[in-house]
């Protein structure tokens, strides 16, 4: 190599030299985020809870809306004890005494034009909380099996489940008893909630309270008016 091209090599080496020191050593790893983009990220997640919140409905879906108001008041659907009842009973007690409330004949006790259902509150409210046990005559023919309890010691449903659901089977397939009322069943199971054993067809009328006054069903209601005319004619 002659010396000419021997300093034409050196002199690129130096010039390579000084550009590399101008450019940062390389470093394993990520760079940091800046601070104040953390800020601003935090910022905004702050701002997008508090317009969801004030302006986000509850996330229902009217609050999407052209004409939405988010101060109006919401309006709260009320579930009658029949309806409630008609979800509970279709949820665990269909099975046995079947769609139609005629039950299993020799194994599942009927619930239409049962003198059960429609009889004593209290009574069926007994059956309902803690269960029966034994033999029991329900329209004339013989049963003898378990009814689990639907209070604390078995299911454990709400008072209001258990109102909803006596209040059903009395009323349904042409039963014309009155509803249960919450307030009712409340009282039953501060009587026999604590109870765990199940009752037999003999314990269940025995020491029955007064029978509670509770709102008929709507055909009963109804009777009255239909005599209105009747009346007014023979005056």
């Amino acid at each position: 190599m002659s010396d000419e091209q021997h300093t034409n090599d050196t002199g690129e080496q130096d010039q390579h030299d000084s550009l590399m020191r101008e450019k940062e050593e390389p470093r394993d790893g990520s760079s940091p985020i800046p601070i104040f983009i953390l800020f601003l990220f935090a910022a905004l997640c702050f701002w997008g809870g508090v317009y969801l919140i004030q302006f986000g409905g509850h996330f229902h879906k009217d609050a999407y809306t052209l004409d939405f108001d988010p101060n109006a008041e919401v309006a709260v659907v009320q579930v009658s004890l029949y309806d409630r009842g008609a979800k509970v009973f279709k949820a665990q007690c269909v099975a046995c005494h079947q769609a139609t409330g005629l039950g299993v004949p020799g194994v599942y006790p009927p619930l239409a034009g049962s003198e059960w259902v429609t009889g004593h509150q209290e009574s069926l409210a007994r059956i309902l909380i803690n269960g029966l046990n034994g033999p029991i005559e329900v329209a004339g023919k013989k049963f003898n099996g378990n009814m689990p309890a639907f209070g604390p010691s078995g299911l454990n449903l709400k008072p209001q489940e258990i109102a909803g659901v006596l209040t059903y089977i009395r009323q349904e397939w042409d039963n014309g008893a009155s509803e249960v009322t919450e307030a009712t069943v409340n009282g039953y199971m501060d009587q026999y909630g604590s109870r765990g054993t199940p009752w037999t067809a003999e314990e269940v009328v025995v020491d029955l309270g007064e029978e509670p006054v509770a709102e008929a069903p709507a055909a009963a209601e109804e009777a009255p008016a239909e005599a209105a005319p009747a009346e007014a004619a023979a005056h």
